[in-house]
């Protein structure tokens, strides 16, 4: 259960460039309830670097450097509230990375047991980690590597965990170094209100998160600068995504792919 921020620009720009100041501060702060580490991956000419520290984002420097101060075409940004059992260290942080293919999540899929059972010792050790995420991580890397395009390849293992797993959160959000694709599907998943009441907020809960934790929302700016974001910002000019569907951004031209779930579960079945 985490949040996520993405930005697409047709020129290097900053992340507050592209969604402005207050609602860059405003996602940072979402580090008082997601304490458990926080990372960032972005797009440098033509690799991809990532970032990843265990402490709390949200009075973290480098964290603000990442969102403020250093421009690229594409950045995607994670602040982790580990699922209960999964140890808050630097391996289990998101995004995770496997050559040029990075990969964050906010949700979950449970039971884990099951999930480890489709994913082979060599797998997850090659993703890092014990957590969900790099599972989820490594069945979408089997597909790409025996030759599905990348977005195939995501929204196939989306579409099958969502049939094997009933009450799965898979929100993703997955950059490569010519594109940069996101996946809303969550329907039937339960939001965590035991972790929130757990954190001692009140109040203070970040917006939407009693009845909206797993939206994901996008906006565009005027020179075709995309954005996407978990729940939790409150300024004008989002728009939401809608349920069960992915998208993909292609990074060269900024032109939107989209594709409903339910009709990929159809052609996957």
């Amino acid at each position: 259960m985490c949040r996520l921020l993405a930005h697409v620009s047709p020129t290097p720009a900053t992340t507050q460039e592209v969604i402005g100041s207050a609602s860059c501060a405003e996602w940072q702060r979402l580090g008082r309830l997601h304490t458990d580490g926080w990372g960032t991956a972005w797009l440098d000419g033509d690799q991809v670097r990532r970032y990843r520290d265990a402490a709390r984002g949200l009075d973290s420097a480098d964290l603000t450097d990442a969102l403020v101060d250093t421009p690229t075409r594409a950045r995607l940004t994670h602040l982790r509230l580990a699922t209960e059992g999964l140890a808050t260290r630097v391996a289990n942080t998101h995004p995770f990375r496997v050559g040029e293919i990075v990969l964050a999540q906010n949700g979950s899929v449970t039971p884990i047991s099951r999930l480890r059972e489709k994913v082979t010792d060599a797998e997850l050790a090659r993703v890092g980690g014990e957590t969900d995420t790099a599972m989820v991580f490594a069945l979408i890397l089997r597909r790409h590597e025996a030759g599905e395009p990348l977005f195939d390849a995501v929204t196939t293992t989306v579409t099958e965990l969502r049939r094997d797993f009933p009450a799965a959160a898979l929100n993703l959000l997955v950059l490569s170094p010519d594109e940069l694709i996101a996946t809303h599907a969550n329907q039937g998943a339960p939001i965590p209100h035991d972790l929130f009441e757990e954190s001692g907020l009140g109040d203070d809960l970040p917006a939407d998160h009693v009845d909206h934790y797993y939206q994901l929302s996008w906006r565009r700016a005027e020179d075709g600068a995309i954005a996407v974001t978990s729940s939790g910002l409150t300024g004008d000019g989002w728009n939401r995504m809608a349920p069960e569907t992915a998208v993909r951004i292609d990074l060269a031209s900024l032109e939107v792919s989209r594709r409903e779930l339910h009709e990929h579960v159809a052609l996957s079945a």
